[in-house]
């Protein structure tokens, strides 16, 4: 997370500095109030002389004592001395002035940077707000669905040995049927049934679909089916494309379950997943092929009461 000095962190900064600037404001003035009485006096000791009040004498006035010289002289000196001071004053305050700048603008963007830092608190403490809703709204769901599991009469649909039992394992030439939990998966190959990309059946995809709808007639004549349509990784870079396709390919085989096989509608329901559930690598074409599916999915649940 970003992190930035508070305009409280800047404060003790900037206040030492105008406080320095101020000594020196005030130091300058007394300096240059000496100078301006020394050269007063130096004016004074060599009158006629024609030297400004912060130069040195150049010139000696006629019918000075040594003492006058001396006094002379140690006046220039300490003129010359206040000068230099009053300079090397100057130059500190300026820096000082520069700093108080900087530190300033410091202060600005620390505030800036404060801002910035509570709008990004704002907007976590929404986002944990709507992810704290969107979970109690799963649960909700995950509760209904639950509910739903139940029986007519009260009691509960689990998953227990005896329903495993009784959703025997079939055959059916050519394609995988294998025990997924509770359910039954009956897979078929989608290059089978589809050519690639398509929604529109093969030929070999009738007969295929017609020996699918003959065995559930025979062995699974009350259960819900769901129709779940996958596909590979060739569209990832569309997603929508991706569910698009499952959509049209699992409502295909629907229609010819429900018009050739005639199963009940109610007995199906249609799912299309997209890429989301590969079996295997996309990295390879035969992994591709794998992944390109359709899932007749029988679950233990009857249709009816």
């Amino acid at each position: 997370m970003l992190r930035a000095k508070s305009p409280a962190n800047i404060r003790p900064f900037v206040g030492p500095r105008r406080q320095a600037i101020r000594r020196s404001a005030e130091l300058l003035m007394s300096l240059r109030s000496s100078a301006l009485i020394l050269a007063l006096g130096v004016a004074a000791a060599c009158a006629g002389c024609q030297q400004g009040p912060f130069q040195a004498a150049a010139a000696k006035p006629a019918g000075t004592t040594p003492a006058f010289q001396q006094q002379t002289q140690t006046l220039t000196t300490q003129v010359q001395d206040l000068n230099r001071r009053v300079s090397q004053l100057d130059l500190n305050n300026a820096d000082l002035h520069r700093q108080l700048a900087q530190a300033e603008q410091e202060r600005q963007a620390s505030s800036s940077q404060v801002k910035l830092l509570q709008q990004q608190i704002d907007v976590a403490a929404k986002q944990a707000r709507d992810s704290m809703l969107a979970k109690q709204e799963a649960e909700k769901q995950i509760t209904a669905l639950q509910a739903s599991t139940r029986a007519r009469g009260g009691a509960t649909i689990t998953a227990n040995n005896s329903i495993r039992n009784s959703l025997a394992l079939i055959q059916i030439p050519g394609l995988e049927i294998r025990q997924d939990g509770a359910v039954i998966r009956i897979e078929v190959p989608g290059d089978k049934l589809f050519a690639p990309g398509a929604v529109q059946l093969q030929a070999d995809g009738y007969r295929i679909l017609d020996e699918v709808a003959a065995a559930v007639q025979r062995s699974y004549p009350r259960q819900r089916l769901v129709v779940e349509a996958h596909c590979d990784d060739s569209f990832a870079a569309n997603p929508t494309a991706a569910h698009s396709l499952t959509a049209g390919q699992a409502q295909a085989v629907f229609n010819h379950l429900v018009q050739r096989g005639r199963l009940p509608p109610r007995q199906l329901s249609v799912l299309a997943l997209g890429d989301n559930h590969p079996l295997a690598s996309n990295a390879t074409p035969v992994g591709k092929a794998k992944n390109r599916r359709i899932e007749i999915v029988v679950y233990p649940d009857p249709i009816d009461g």
